[in-house]
């Protein structure tokens, strides 16, 4: 077997079908490129690409391992699971120095724009070894499905604020010129993927000191809830779900709402209420999921009684101030799960999409809606406003968006938008093209009349869509009415049990966290010799190992890992710490546990006084 088949054999078993991809793949867009094998001044073979009647060399004219040697080297050590992006393969010495001189396993992802230049490839190196010693994601534009937008998607999971600040790029030499485009798309995907992760850092940390408040104060509500995916069984799949976002555009068109009353399910987003029912239109739901929404922007008395779509960790003020009936999202906090577990109702979730907005379009799809109208829905500052009139204000201030980020729009060429809501838009265009694949006679109407363009979507005014899709007869609250609160009888009373249980556990936590201070401190003192005792120092590291993970693996844990400081959390992984000698190793692992442990101390405390105070006296 020669070497190119061996490779497809390879990347058949880590990445199934990928060998008949480039089987069955025609030189169609690699026609104007031509391949050649040189010999370079010191004899040794060297690659150009001849493209447009011009020749570039991939490999040096004289010491062509030299200039991969010595990236290597300028990278230093590697950590492990340490994301790598290259941008071709062309040039196979940059791979080869980053696979065969990395001890650690690290992530590497490889886009190649040329599938004749990665078949090249393919002839000249042996994937097998390096492909055991580390993760190598191969992404060959060209290939059925390989566009850039998916490789997005499927290396956005590689990428986190963890590992950022380590993250490699190379851009293979010559091939900024050769795939010009594509090296800025790739570039812009990688910057892109590491503002969004910036984002979501700066969001966790700037709710990391309420989350766990949250989350305890708003157990209560589950004992008389409901699950939302019990929607599943009542809501008619006849009818289209209306989505109301609070963009500018809704001011345009709310008034058209009216006209779906009891023709379809109306979920509006929180900041849309007042708008509604200052229109004297009372949607069929709304929804709550932000931490740190304001009560104001809900709190009129025909708020109260709407059904409610929620979280556990949404705004506490709302969820006391509402009376109606409360369904919850299961967000995957390990104590909650075991809750929700117990209600024996069907596994299901929605994709939260970082928006009110984005989860209630998730949920309609989820339940089985196969029409979605999109209202509200700018995703951008439609006449330079970012929220319709009457949401924060009653008008809206103006603002200065020269400077904004321009995308596409429904109406207009391009409308300035924002970071965030350049995410929104960006999971709106992959989660529809998910949708419509999975199912045929998916449609999503966007009719906000206004604001940036969604892939995938039919673009109409809401008196057409109301007019076409909204034939049917519904009262959602008849529907609704239908339904048990998702824990009865003793399911109820083990709940209640179970809640008033998670004082003690904290305080369990307490204990545990201190035996393993203690550990660290021993850890610390063995360091601190000059001589150090190897078999001591495995055996204290095995018994830390063991002792986090029981605590890790202690319902109550992921709240107070969630308020701790989550760069002492990061510190203390060890992941992370790589110094020249044992004893300094020891130490630094050490000095971070400590912290670490106290850390788990001091919270777990207040929140095992807390949660005393909440579930006390629960009936």
């Amino acid at each position: 077997m020669n070497l190119y088949d061996r490779n497809i054999e390879t990347l058949a078993r880590y990445y199934p079908d990928m060998d008949n991809l480039i089987e069955q793949y025609k030189n169609e867009s690699d026609s104007d490129l031509k391949i050649f094998e040189d010999v370079n001044i010191d004899g040794e073979k060297i690659t150009k690409i001849q493209k447009d009647n011009k020749l570039f060399y991939l490999d040096g004219k004289r010491q062509p391992n030299e200039p991969a040697r010595i990236w290597r080297q300028v990278l230093g050590n590697l950590r492990k699971n340490t994301p790598v992006f290259i941008f071709g393969v062309g040039n196979y010495r940059y791979l080869k120095e980053l696979a065969e001189n990395t001890v650690n396993r690290i992530t590497i992802i490889v886009y190649e724009p040329s599938v004749l230049i990665f078949k090249f490839f393919l002839q000249t190196v042996n994937l097998e070894i390096w492909m055991e010693k580390h993760t190598i994601i191969f992404w060959v534009k060209g290939l059925e499905g390989m566009d850039i937008k998916n490789f997005e998607n499927t290396v956005r999971g590689t990428l986190t604020y963890d590992n950022l600040g380590c993250t490699k790029y190379l851009i293979i030499p010559n091939y900024e010129k050769l795939f010009y485009e594509d090296a800025v798309e790739f570039t812009k995907v990688c910057r892109d993927l590491m503002m969004r992760e910036v984002v979501n850092y700066n969001t966790r940390q700037l709710f990391s000191g309420i989350m766990a408040k949250n989350l305890l104060l708003n157990a209560r509500y589950l004992c008389d809830g409901y699950k939302t995916t019990q929607l599943v069984e009542v809501i008619p799949r006849n009818i289209p779900g209306i989505v109301v976002a609070a963009g500018p555009s809704l001011n345009k068109n709310i008034q058209e709402i009216k006209k779906a009353k009891g023709k379809s399910i109306i979920i509006a987003v929180d900041t849309a209420i007042k708008p509604l029912l200052n229109a004297g239109i009372i949607p069929d739901m709304f929804a709550v999921i932000d931490a740190l929404k304001p009560l104001e922007l809900v709190k009129m008395e025909a708020a109260k009684d709407i059904p409610l779509l929620t979280t556990l960790n949404a705004a506490p003020d709302i969820l006391e101030f509402h009376r109606g009936k409360k369904f919850f999202f299961n967000e995957g906090y390990k104590f909650a799960e075991k809750i929700f577990e117990n209600t024996g109702l069907r596994e299901g979730d929605v994709s939260c999409g970082g928006s009110v907005a984005t989860s209630i379009f998730s949920l309609l799809y989820k339940i089985g809606i196969d029409t979605i109208i999109l209202v509200g829905q700018d995703l951008a500052y439609t006449n330079n406003k970012s929220h319709a009139d009457g949401t924060f204000k009653e008008v809206m201030n103006e603002e200065n968006t020269t400077n904004f980020q321009m995308v596409e729009g429904n109406y207009e060429e391009k409308v300035p938008t924002r970071t965030d809501f350049k995410q929104f838009l960006d999971w709106y265009n992959y989660y529809i093209e998910g949708c419509k694949e999975h199912k045929k006679n998916f449609r999503v109407i966007n009719a906000t009349e206004g604001g940036a363009k969604i892939k995938n979507t039919e673009i109409m005014t809401l008196k057409e869509a109301i007019k076409r899709e909204c034939k049917n007869e519904v009262d959602i609250q008849q529907c609704l009415n239908q339904l048990h609160p998702m824990l009865e009888g003793g399911k109820r009373e083990w709940t209640i049990g179970y809640l008033n249980h998670l004082a003690i556990d904290f305080a369990e936590l307490v204990e545990d966290a201190k035996k393993l201070e203690i550990a660290y401190q021993e850890l610390m003192q063995i360091s601190s010799k000059r001589n150090i005792n190897t078999n001591n120092y495995k055996k204290i590291l095995k018994k830390i190992k063991k002792q986090v993970y029981r605590i890790e693996e202690k319902d109550v844990y992921q709240l107070v890992e969630i308020t701790m400081n989550e760069a002492e959390y990061i510190l203390r992984n060890e992941q992370f710490i790589q110094l020249d000698t044992i004893e300094k190793e020891g130490k630094e692992i050490a000095r971070k546990g400590i912290l670490y442990a106290q850390d788990i101390q001091k919270i777990a405390l207040v929140l095992e006084n807390f949660a005393k105070q909440i579930f006390s006296g629960m009936k």
